[in-house]
């Protein structure tokens, strides 16, 4: 049977099959098993894979071989089929220019051997003259010709070459933005912005580039030998003497180049990932002074990604003279052998003009070869690179279907949850009625934000149910539950736009009346009037014209102003003072009393009005009740709120 993996193509066999010579395949499996499929992880290495195979036939035989891949396209080929039309066409012109260039030399013969016969049979100056202004003429024509067919040829591969560049970078944004929340926590942001520039930069090279140029060495290299094969086969077949060396010398080189390059992109990655975060954390880095540690860190990392590119610049260094080399040597032997056939007579003078023509238009693609193997495997290691991203599972889209509209009742069910392994909430059972408000209080690290990302579904349970209206979340669409629910988070974050795009957000209905009653509901609205330009203030990137209180209540606006039917306030109101806390939660009471809400916050001021408080603990629920009830408890609750009723009295001194 076959079966594909990768870029392989693997053959299992039975046992009692006889003997047989291994076919030019990049795996051969020997196996006692009949037909069966095989699941091989893509991140084994090859001695993984072996130990694999071995465990699961005990008895097969492993047989490994070179990988051969006689479509130097085929990574490529999907990005490259909606533009045939543009490869076609490119093609048909490139053609015509490598007719044309191969018709030159052939002139060049004609109107040498013309002029020499004119001259050996006593023909006047004049007439030699006017012979050879005719063969002159042609081939200017014939050059015009063929500068007309280049353009063409350019700007079809060309135009292609940007069209896949948009294509693969409308594909890959497109893609990481499906991806779910946890994809995130384990990449860091720089390598992910390193792809989608550096990366698709050197896929761009090898689309207007090596493929262009590899058509064209193609047909170069085959036209002139074969025009060069019509004056003197021998000659022709010995020009092709360095060809083995160079394809071992090649395939030797682009296994270095590939992995030389992957290792410079991943550390061109560190680097911007390393600016990325500098950038960010400006202000922690002059907060504590680490201006020259920074700076010496980004030293040791700028130094490592020179020596890996110095690494790949010592193997170019060696690579393209070397095939040099061997084409100036060829063409020596080749000169020396033509001039002593012209002199024996076997080869005429306009024949081993034009044969030398076809020779060193051959020797370019030859000496091409070098920069070939380093463009391509340079967009190998990208494309794979950017792959690796595209192989990513995305968050499954559902299909849409008619929901009636959320009331707001919310249960929690045996619910389990951990990160990477790690336990965070333990059965978590809670009923909450629609149109009511759950208040969840606990130490630092006791799993309220994770319970809070449950509900939108940035974080899948493992364990458990979560129901909405007497649905589970599982069966209801990412779209349809992330409308309903407006979510406040403890990390705030604004887009580099004016404050009133930031509250709005995408939601189209919006009305200038929605928008200043959001920011009144939030307390934003005394803060505009301070700001030159109120609502049309550009916010800066990620806030930081904003005062951590003034960003919080932003986002807070933001979430008000789609009347959820659903609202979740993560710690949202952390950043202001006890004062400004009060006035928000007085105006939100009109707004939390028609849709049931989630308040997770430190101070108990806060959520003393709520309708039910739960008390966390290490993933657990341990306290659970009204304001009053958990108070009487004496547990952590009541030790919360006499600390902070405490702190509160001393601030009143």
């Amino acid at each position: 049977m076959r079966y594909r993996w990768h870029n392989a193509t693997c053959l299992l066999y039975p046992a009692d099959l006889p003997d047989i010579v291994a076919p030019p395949l990049p795996w051969l499996w020997h196996t006692s098993r009949r037909a069966a499929d095989v699941t091989i992880q893509s991140n084994f290495d090859l001695k993984k894979r072996a130990l694999f195979l071995k465990k699961s036939w005990p008895s097969c035989v492993l047989l490994l071989m070179p990988s051969i891949h006689f479509n130097l396209f085929r990574p490529f080929s999907k990005y490259l089929r909606p533009y045939r039309k543009h490869i076609v066409f490119g093609t048909l012109f490139l053609l015509g220019t490598q007719a044309i260039a191969t018709v030159i030399p052939l002139l060049l013969k004609w109107g040498i051997d013309t002029a020499e016969e004119g001259l050996e049979s006593g023909d006047s100056l004049d007439r030699v003259g006017d012979d050879l202004v005719t063969y002159a003429l042609l081939l200017v024509g014939l050059a015009v010709l063929q500068w007309g067919l280049s353009v063409g040829m350019r700007w079809y591969m060309m135009s292609m070459s940007r069209l896949v560049e948009r294509d693969i970078r409308a594909t890959y944004v497109r893609h990481l933005i499906k991806l779910p929340l946890s994809f995130f926590q384990q990449k860091q942001i720089g390598d992910l912005l390193a792809r989608a520039t550096s990366d698709l930069e050197s896929i761009q090279r090898f689309f207007s580039h090596v493929f262009r140029m590899s058509l064209t060495a193609g047909l170069m290299f085959i036209m002139s030998l074969i025009m060069m094969c019509t004056f003197d086969w021998q000659l022709a077949l010995l020009s092709l003497a360095p060809m083995p060396v160079m394809a071992v010398t090649a395939r030797f080189v682009a296994t270095r180049v590939r992995t030389g390059y992957r290792r410079v992109q991943e550390q061109f990655a560190t680097i911007i990932a390393r600016i990325q975060e500098n950038l960010s954390g400006i202000r922690v880095v002059k907060t504590f002074a680490l201006r020259l540690s920074e700076i010496e860190h980004f030293a040791r990392l700028n130094e490592e990604y020179i020596d890996r590119n110095l690494r790949l610049v010592h193997i170019r260094s060696l690579f393209y003279p070397f095939t040099a080399l061997l084409n100036g040597i060829s063409m020596v032997i080749i000169l020396w052998l033509g001039g002593l056939r012209v002199i024996e007579g076997t080869l005429t003078l306009g024949a081993f003009v034009a044969f030398n023509a076809y020779l060193i238009r051959m020797s370019r693609p030859m000496m091409l070869v070098g920069r070939l193997v380093d463009e391509y495997q340079r967009g190998v290691a990208s494309i794979t690179r950017i792959n690796a991203i595209l192989a990513e599972e995305p968050e499954p889209e559902e299909e849409s279907h008619d929901l009636p509209a959320f009331r707001g009742e919310i249960e929690f069910r045996h619910l389990n949850f951990a990160y990477n392994e790690e336990p965070v909430l333990h059965d978590i059972n809670i009923h909450i009625p629609a149109g009511s408000t759950l208040a969840i209080v606990g130490r630092v690290g006791s799993g309220k934000t994770t319970l809070a990302r449950l509900l939108p579904r940035l974080n899948q349970a493992d364990e458990g149910q979560i129901l909405i209206d007497g649905i589970s979340l599982d069966q209801i669409p990412h779209r349809s539950i992330r409308n309903a629910i407006g979510y406040v988070p403890q990390d705030t974050f604004l887009f580099s736009d004016t404050i009133r795009e930031n509250i709005i957000l995408g939601f189209k209905p919006a009305t200038d009346a929605d928008v200043a009653q959001a920011a009144e509901v939030s307390q934003l609205t005394p803060d505009l009037a301070v700001l030159r330009d109120g609502l049309e203030t550009v916010v800066g990137e990620r806030g930081v014209t904003l005062s951590g209180g003034q960003k919080q209540r932003a986002a807070l606006a933001r979430a008000v102003i789609r009347s959820p039917r659903i609202l979740i306030l993560d710690d949202a109101m952390a950043s202001v003072d006890t004062r400004t806390d009060e006035e928000i939660l007085k105006r939100l009471r009109n707004v939390m009393a028609e849709r049931t809400t989630i308040l997770i916050a430190h101070r108990i001021s806060t959520v003393k009005d709520a309708d039910h408080i739960v008390v966390l603990d290490e993933g657990r629920i341990t306290e659970q009740g009204t304001h009053e009830k958990l108070i009487t408890l004496n547990g952590i609750y009541a030790d919360m709120y006499q600390r902070q009723h405490l702190a509160d009295e001393l601030e009143e001194l």
